[in-house]
């Protein structure tokens, strides 16, 4: 029982010094925190550092590199790994990245992820980028053109463990179909009001049961101008 005694006493002094210090801090930012908030955002910056460089390796070894197999994915990836952005009927884990990357992969070379922002908090990291590649292959049934692309997005991951366990993410893929020659239009229902079925060959994937709701459910829906053709 001795040798704990001092243990404490010497934690409670530190935890005086601590929140002594937290509060200097917090009239000094002029923050309207209470204590314990700042505290912890102060214990969370060495682990958000550490957390960036995960994010930054997976970039830079992935992304950039443009390297989608599984050994570089399981250096990066948890076996576990979540997407959330994933297409229903998508393979999950690491198949399902695989699968969907490589095919983005085909599309498009030479990918440099420009990060705009990255913010962190707890094992959670958001980062706005802008990614640009060169379309050489084919993309929403737009053949190749060789054009510089930029495709804005915005994504939360969660570390673990010091590697990607979980992935939320939008990507602004219309705005590319523009750039790559697509002419988006917006086309209306007819004069009936009856609503006209959706025409998007340029889709990666839709399901009829997608198509159905586009159809029944939206005022307005996208797709390449002069292709009038009846997906019927």
């Amino acid at each position: 029982m001795a040798s704990g005694k001092p243990a404490t006493a010497a934690q409670d002094r530190h935890q005086v010094e601590v929140e002594r210090a937290a509060s200097r801090l917090r009239e000094l930012l002029g923050v309207d925190v209470s204590i314990e908030q700042l505290v912890q955002a102060v214990l969370d910056v060495p682990r958000i550092e550490e957390n960036k460089k995960v994010l930054l390796r997976f970039q830079r070894e992935v992304f950039n590199a443009n390297d989608w197999s599984a050994e570089t994915l399981r250096r990066n990836l948890t076996e576990d790994f979540v997407d959330h952005a994933a297409m229903p009927g998508d393979p999950p884990g690491l198949e399902g990245v695989q699968m969907r990357f490589s095919a983005w992969a085909s599309a498009f070379e030479d990918p440099l992820e420009d990060n705009i922002a990255i913010i962190g908090e707890g094992d959670l990291l958001g980062v706005m980028y802008n990614l640009h590649a060169k379309h050489n292959g084919q993309f929403m049934g737009i053949p190749p053109t060789g054009r510089e692309v930029v495709i804005p997005g915005m994504e939360v991951v969660r570390i673990r463990d010091g590697k990607i366990a979980e992935h939320w993410g939008i990507y602004d893929f219309l705005r590319t179909a523009e750039e790559i020659g697509s002419n988006l239009t917006f086309v209306r229902r007819d004069d009936s009001g009856e609503p006209q079925r959706p025409v998007v060959p340029w889709a990666v994937k839709m399901t009829e049961a997608d198509a159905a709701r586009v159809g029944t459910d939206a005022e307005n829906y996208l797709r390449p101008e002069g292709n009038e053709e009846d997906q019927h």
